[in-house]
């Protein structure tokens, strides 16, 4: 049986990827129902017309929330939002990573990526450290979003590191320091208080990432195995602290821009190569 050609294998792979990344991808929002969604849906969030609503150009008193029933901790949420109002601070937005709390009352902690003019685009800090982590520039905002018409929002959010997309283009890269901040939580959908204003959501998916995007130590040695045969994958010190590779051993080296000179330079590989002849090293 004849072998197929490497480039037709290749293709196979990349369509097998491509079908099982939209596989992975998810509605949250079935167009009918709030089913999977909770909230106050007496008077404030609502189904119209194939879209989640929520406020009134009537007023809206207070903060409220639409969330999920799911939490979730790393993943690729989007949806499009289009935001109208004519009174107050007209503002929305969409948590994640969040949790509902009592004090203040009606509230959710967490993070979101705001909404409204002046703010959409910019990651802020709800109810928990109170502040905008990341504010890009006005003008560049203004150039992309769509004011009161239909925008698009992408949340990256892959462990320590959180990225928002608006139509497109990318206004937060942030990465987390603070100790202690949760990375699982609900997505929510939110109205502000204190404005007469209506927000509308749709297309809202959400394509979960592994929890562990980087493998605790006991996970990268079963890679190779289970019991002593993972453990036997850990190497072992040198002894004495001297260094002494092995026969045939490879000589890995990282780094950022001293091991690219090192690359052209090659000085260190031909030291080890002339002090370790006996051992016929390779490199990578």
């Amino acid at each position: 049986m004849k072998s197929k050609p490497k480039f037709v294998l290749t293709l196979l792979s990349l369509l097998c990827i491509a079908v099982a990344s939209q596989a992975a991808t998810v509605p949250l929002f079935d167009g009918k129902t709030l089913n999977g969604w909770e909230g106050e849906t007496n008077s404030v969030w609502r189904v119209a017309d194939g879209l989640i609503v929520g406020g009134s150009l009537g007023g809206n008193p207070q903060n409220e929330f639409l969330t999920t029933t799911n939490k979730y901790r790393n993943f690729i949420l989007r949806l499009e939002y289009k935001l109208t109002g004519t009174e107050g601070f007209v503002n929305s937005g969409v948590q994640f990573r969040s949790k509902r709390i009592t004090n203040p009352p009606n509230e959710i902690s967490g993070y979101q990526a705001d909404i409204g003019a002046g703010y959409s685009g910019c990651l802020y800090d709800e109810s928990r450290r109170k502040t905008m982590l990341v504010k890009p520039d006005k003008d560049f905002v203004d150039s992309i979003e769509k004011t009161g018409d239909w925008n698009s929002y992408e949340i990256r959010a892959e462990e320590q590191r959180i990225q928002i997309f608006l139509n497109g283009k990318r206004t937060v890269d942030f990465t987390e320091r603070e100790a202690g901040i949760d990375m699982t939580g609900v997505i929510a959908l939110q109205i502000h208080g204190k404005c007469k204003a209506e927000v509308f959501f749709r297309n809202i998916t959400i394509e979960p990432l592994p929890d562990l995007l980087v493998p605790a130590e006991k996970q990268a040695l079963h890679r190779f195995g289970t019991g002593d045969s993972a453990e036997s994958a850990r190497l072992k010190p040198f002894e004495q602290g001297r260094f002494s590779p092995q026969k045939q051993e490879a000589m890995v080296f990282a780094g950022k821009i001293n091991e690219v000179r090192e690359q052209k330079a090659g000085e260190l590989e031909a030291l080890l190569s002339a002090g370790f002849a006996g051992q016929q090293l390779r490199f990578r």
